[in-house]
């Protein structure tokens, strides 16, 4: 796994929502991928991000283990979703 590689997938997304800056990063367990969130800014959420790419963004009033769980079952965000073109940037739901 490509830690680094995966948290640049979350920065790229995280910029398309317009948040920027110091980003936190934390390996999910078993090999998973990683989760991201933006270090100091309250209610920006987190995005998980698989081996494969794959995201989920969890909103900050989610508990991380009920996200990890959601992103086990399978459940992810497309990726269109984060894009500032469609929805103006705002906070992307999970399909």
């Amino acid at each position: 796994m490509d830690a680094g590689r995966l948290t640049r997938v979350a920065a790229a997304l995280f910029a398309e929502l317009g948040i920027d800056g110091v980003l936190t990063a934390r390996e999910l367990p078993g090999g998973l991928g990683v989760s991201v969130w933006p270090a100091g800014v309250r209610g920006a959420g987190t995005i998980l991000v698989g081996c494969d790419e794959s995201v989920l963004f969890v909103a900050s009033a989610t508990s991380p283990d009920a996200g990890l769980a959601a992103f086990r079952r399978g459940r992810r965000t497309p990726v269109e979703r984060f894009r500032r073109g469609r929805g103006g940037g705002a906070v992307p739901d999970a399909r």
